[in-house]
């Protein structure tokens, strides 16, 4: 009888504990119509969120279709400052103990933004026209009135490499939305085909180091019949099969694009192969390491919205196949057949236009950080000194260029930047 009302008290109680323990950041979410909440256990933050938000699909239509936008809401304090990550890709690699670089110097929310036509942030059905520029930047604008409701501290939008390139677009339709905007290694290309990559691979390291790299590539085509079942054993070892194209151009394509990779993410010359001492074994074992068989395989198809936007609004790079065309299988190796399939891509050079618009007309408060090595860095913002922005190269550095691996001097003036445009101290 005892345990019977302890188990009557306990039903009737257990819904008022429930609504006490509700943090008001879970009311708010709980709030906005039409939003699918889960909360997660973190180590990072006080409180971690998953949500899906709906968002309309055409920014400039009232009577927009939506489709639900993911969204990992880390959050500390509601005085804190807030840092939107603009993804520039999917986020299925975001865990509850992500923290961006500035999350972490400010002891700031977070709110990890997965980009729009990617992973579950899909609209259904998917219409390609709306996958730009103006769009995405619609969508950060929403998120940042909508949680500026709740979070009513400095804000502070970046991104990396893609990411990067959306934190920038979103500054340039919405220029006073942030306090701060922070693109890490992002390109601001002006042609479809900037020629400042191309010009980038004729400078980049020293003479002797290039040369080296355009060896290894002849080593590779040259050696195909032997280097090329060995790199495909390694691709069928990791479950990648080639359907989207055939293995032998897919390998054609990783050794074309084995300068860029070096450069965007080793760049490290004492690494490369000596090609007196080397094998096939170790060849095919080197260019799985700088270049994944993944991108050239239906797993990347994941990219494809990229592919899109790459070729419709923000640029993107080709190759010169001349020097090795003797050896390749195909005439031409274009990094556009990996655009989506069956859609017709027409090049738009106008928001590119209105990027360069903006840039010349010296845009405030933002920290644009590159690193000397990286391909991308041949297309960097070009910021004047003392014209109320800042960039700053990593001497030697790669796509992996932060604020921490810039030098102490170069720290020092971001962290002054920071404190003065945020009016706080960072410790």
């Amino acid at each position: 009888m005892k345990n019977l009302r302890f188990l009557i008290l306990a039903f009737f109680l257990f819904p008022l504990l429930s609504v006490a323990q509700d943090s008001e950041l879970y009311k708010f979410l709980k709030s906005i119509s039409g939003a699918e909440v889960q909360k997660k256990d973190t180590s990072a933050f006080k409180e971690f969120y998953i949500i899906m938000l709906p968002q309309a699909v055409d920014h400039n239509n009232p009577k927009s279709p939506t489709f639900k936008q993911r969204i990992f809401v880390g959050h500390q304090d509601f005085d804190a400052p807030t840092v939107m990550e603009t993804e520039g890709y999917g986020a299925e690699w975001v865990s509850t103990n992500t923290l961006s670089e500035p999350t972490r110097l400010l002891h700031a929310n977070q709110l990890y933004v997965e980009h729009r036509y990617f992973g579950p942030s899909t609209p259904n059905p998917v219409d390609w026209k709306f996958l730009t520029a103006e769009q995405d930047a619609g969508d950060y604008h929403y998120i940042r009135t909508l949680f500026g409701q709740i979070y009513k501290g400095k804000w502070v939008a970046t991104g990396v490499s893609k990411g990067g390139q959306t934190a920038t677009a979103y500054k340039v339709y919405f220029p006073d939305d942030v306090d701060v905007t922070i693109p890490y290694v992002a390109p601001i290309n002006y042609e479809r085909l900037d020629k400042r990559i191309d010009e980038h691979f004729k400078h980049v390291g020293t003479k002797k180091q290039r040369r080296h790299i355009a060896d290894i590539q002849f080593y590779m085509l040259k050696n195909k019949s032997k280097i090329l079942p060995l790199w495909e054993k390694i691709a069928a070892g990791n479950n990648l099969k080639f359907t989207t194209i055939d293995a032998e151009s897919a390998y054609d394509y990783s050794v074309l694009e084995f300068p860029f990779s070096f450069w965007q993410y080793t760049a490290d010359a004492s690494a490369l192969p000596d090609l007196k001492s080397t094998s096939p074994e170790k060849m095919a074992r080197y260019l799985n390491q700088i270049v994944s068989p993944f991108w050239y395989t239906d797993a990347a198809n994941a990219y494809q919205s990229a592919n899109y936007q790459f070729y419709t609004q923000l640029g993107y790079y080709e190759y010169d196949e001349k020097p090795f065309a003797k050896y390749l299988k195909n005439k031409d190796y274009p990094n556009s057949a990996f655009v989506p399939k069956d859609v017709t891509i027409v090049w738009d050079p106008s928001y590119q236009e209105k990027l360069k618009q903006f840039m010349a007309g010296n845009p405030q408060n933002m920290i644009c950080i590159y690193g000397e090595a990286d391909p991308w860095g041949a297309t960097a913002a070009e910021i004047k000194a003392g014209s109320g922005s800042l960039k700053m190269v990593q001497a030697g550095g790669t796509h992996g260029a932060q604020i921490s691996t810039l030098s102490q001097e170069q720290r020092k003036l971001v962290i002054e930047s920071l404190e003065k445009w945020l009016q706080m101290e960072i410790k």
